[in-house]
């Protein structure tokens, strides 16, 4: 048991760093981005504006570069922060629910515990079509991206990573769920 408790916050610490570092990296590629872009529309203006020395100043110390592998990146950043943001999510019960608000209003606490016994077995469900689903999307899979030639299962990857986390907390619930009826 003990075992568990160590695995359930590691997973739980692990989630929570890696969403925040995708999130950062995520704000820094767009910074980065939209820097570039008023760099470039800085000196377009300054020197329709007879300012070429200050222009050719910021063209020769900020780089033009367009970012061909931005969307690339993007795509994969933002997928993977959904799917392992809604996984940490998903371990700490942060999720936004109804069934806070419809099981406070269940008179008596057996049937609270039938409702929430119920929800955690439609997620149980769920989470294992989730996962069969995406298993088979990233399976499929034969697409490679443009620019890095990232093989699209990778970025699909997070999917069924997130399903078996999610999945393996709904079954834990649906177990406790399940045990309180003895």
């Amino acid at each position: 048991m003990l075992l568990l408790k160590k695995l359930d916050a590691a997973i739980k610490a692990f989630l929570r760093v890696f969403s925040i570092t995708l999130f950062t990296v995520l704000g820094i590629l767009l910074l980065i981005s939209v820097s570039m872009r008023l760099a470039g529309d800085l000196e377009v203006f300054l020197s329709m504006r007879g300012f070429q020395d200050i222009a050719d100043f910021i063209k020769s110390a900020v780089p033009m570069n367009s970012f061909h592998w931005f969307d690339e990146i993007v795509e994969l950043l933002i997928s993977a922060l959904a799917f392992f943001g809604a996984a940490a999510l998903w371990t700490i019960k942060g999720h936004f629910a109804v069934g806070d608000w419809i099981s406070s209003r269940l008179p008596g606490n057996v049937s609270r515990v039938v409702y929430k016994t119920i929800v955690a077995l439609i997620s149980v469900i769920f989470m294992a079509a989730f996962l069969f689903y995406s298993v088979k999307l990233c399976l499929q899979t034969t697409e490679l991206s443009t620019v890095f030639q990232i093989p699209k299962w990778v970025m699909y990857g997070s999917m069924p990573i997130s399903a078996i986390i999610m999945l393996s907390y709904s079954i834990a619930d649906l177990i406790r769920g399940l045990k309180t009826f003895k």
